[in-house]
C-alpha cells in the first residue's frame, strides 16, 4: 500500500498547493495551522509549508494553534502568530473551538483550517533543496546568565531523552547505560565538564563534572547555553537536533548525531546548516539501532 499510495501522490496535485491557490483566487489570507506533534516538525516540515504559503500568497497572514511546549519552537519561524491551548498534550483529544474561544477567537477569523497538516507528504520538494533558517534573537543570549555557568569552560551537551515510546516505531534513544558511561570517562578521565539536558531529572546522574540541567530549562534557554557555552553537543536524532541545527545564526559547534533510521530528520533533509560553523558528525548504529553505537565511537567524533 505504501508504494502505491506514493505512485498516487505523484501524480495527483499537491493538496496544500490546491488549498492555498482556492484562497488565493478569493483574495483571502488568514490561514490557521493546527500542530499537536513534534517538535522537529517545525523545522523540518512546517517551515517549509510557511515558505510555500508565502510564496504563493506573500500577503498571507498566519497563525498556529499548538500546545504550550511548542510555543517557543513557533518563534522561531519568525512573521507568525502563535495561539496555545493550555490544556493541550501532544497525543490526546484537542477541542479546536473551544481553544480558540478562549482567545476571543473562532473559525470564522480564519479564510483557511487546516486541522491535520501533513508536512512530510506535502513539502516532500524541499528535500535537497530547501534550508529551513530558524531566527535567533539576540535578547535570547541573555537567558544563559542565571546559570552561572564559567565563561572560559568548553562544555559539553548532551540531550538525553527524546519521546519515542508511543509516538515511533523504533528506538530512538542511546542507552543510559551508555550515556552514563560516557560522562564517566569524560570527566573523570578527560577532565571535560559535561552539561545534561532532558525531560526529567530520572535517573540521578550524580558525579562531579556533570551540571545536571534535565528539566529545568525552557527551549531558548538550552539553545542560549548550546550557542554560548558548548563545544560540543551530542544528540540522538530528535526535535532538539533539528532545532540546533537549523537556527540561523553562526557559532562553532561540534554537533554529534545518534541514530537508528538515517532515512529520518535532519539526514532525510540532506542540507548543510545554515550555521557556517557548525561541524556535523552524524553516527549511525549498527543493523539501524541506536544501541550499536559504540561509547568509543563518540569519543572519537568529541575528539576528532
Amino acid at each position: 500500500m505504501g508504494v502505491i499510495r506514493e505512485v498516487v501522490d505523484f501524480f495527483r496535485p499537491n493538496p496544500l498547493d490546491t488549498m492555498l491557490e482556492h484562497v488565493k483566487r478569493k483574495n483571502e489570507r488568514r490561514l490557521l495551522l493546527v500542530w499537536n506533534r513534534g517538535l522537529g516538525d517545525i523545522a523540518l516540515g512546517l517551515y517549509a509549508m510557511v515558505f510555500r504559503i508565502k510564496e504563493l500568497i506573500p500577503e498571507a497572514d498566519i497563525t498556529f494553534l499548538t500546545r504550550p511546549d511548542l510555543k517557543d519552537g513557533f518563534e522561531l519561524l519568525g512573521d507568525v502568530h502563535i495561539l496555545v491551548g493550555q490544556s493541550w498534550e501532544r497525543g490526546g483529544v484537542i477541542d479546536i473551538d473551544s481553544t480558540l474561544s478562549a482567545h476571543e477567537k473562532s473559525r470564522e477569523d480564519f479564510d483557511l483550517i487546516i486541522e491535520k497538516p501533513d508536512p512530510t507528504r506535502w513539502t516532500k520538494w524541499q528535500v535537497d533543496e530547501l534550508v529551513p533558517k530558524l531566527t535567533w534573537n539576540q535578547k535570547w543570549d541573555q537567558l544563559i546568565e542565571p546559570f552561572e555557568l564559567n565563561p572560559g569552560e568548553d562544555y559539553i551537551g548532551i540531550h538525553l531523552q527524546t519521546e519515542t515510546d508511543h509516538f515511533y516505531g523504533y528506538e530512538k534513544n542511546w542507552p543510559l547505560k551508555s550515556w552514563y558511561e560516557l560522562c564517566k570517562h569524560l570527566t573523570a578521565e578527560k577532565n571535560k565538564k559535561v552539561i545534561l539536558f532532558g525531560l526529567t531529572s530520572e535517573p540521578a546522574f550524580e558525579m562531579d563534572g556533570v551540571v545536571d540541567l534535565r528539566g529545568k530549562t525552557n527551549l531558548f534557554e538550552m539553545l542560549s547555553i548550546v550557542k554560548n557555552s558548548l563545544s560540543c553537543l551530542i544528540v540522538p536524532d530528535s526535535g532538539i537536533l533539528s532545532i540546533a541545527y537549523y537556527l540561523n545564526v553562526n557559532f562553532p559547534l561540534k554537533l554529534i548525531s545518534l541514530w537508528s533510521d538515517p532515512r529520518q530528520g535532519v539526514l532525510k533533509q540532506n542540507v548543510s546548516s545554515p550555521n557556517r560553523e557548525m561541524v556535523h558528525i552524524p553516527l549511525i548504529g549498527r543493523d539501524e539501532c541506536v544501541k550499536n553505537i559504540c561509547i568509543k565511537k563518540v569519543l572519537q567524533a568529541i575528539e576528532c
